[in-house]
């Protein structure tokens, strides 16, 4: 909606249910969004006011990504990445 109540229309984006799939850019003026099929996402950037969507990542398939944050600059995102069967280690460091 807009301030004065208005429907406001979006590109179509396609979004995966189990995630958290967008972010407000700090300056308000556009929308980070995690798009794609289940292993196989990309961040776009989705420019309000011109409603032009452009393709930020070209990540290497066969991860899922669940959430990301946006820095309070906007110049990076962080993301986490998942992939099936990965293993997962402890490591105990030596006393001091």
């Amino acid at each position: 909606m807009t301030p004065d109540g208005r429907a406001y229309t979006l590109p179509d984006i396609e979004v995966s249910r189990n995630t958290n799939p967008f972010r407000f850019m700090p300056d308000g003026k556009a929308l980070v969004v995690l798009q794609g099929d289940l292993r196989e996402q990309n961040f776009w950037r989705l420019d309000l006011a011109s409603k032009r969507l452009s393709r930020l990542t070209n990540l290497e398939p066969g991860f899922e990504t669940r959430s990301f944050d946006i820095s309070a600059d906007g110049k990076t995102i962080l993301f986490d990445r998942y992939r099936e069967n990965a293993d997962v280690a402890l490591i105990t460091l030596p006393p001091r």
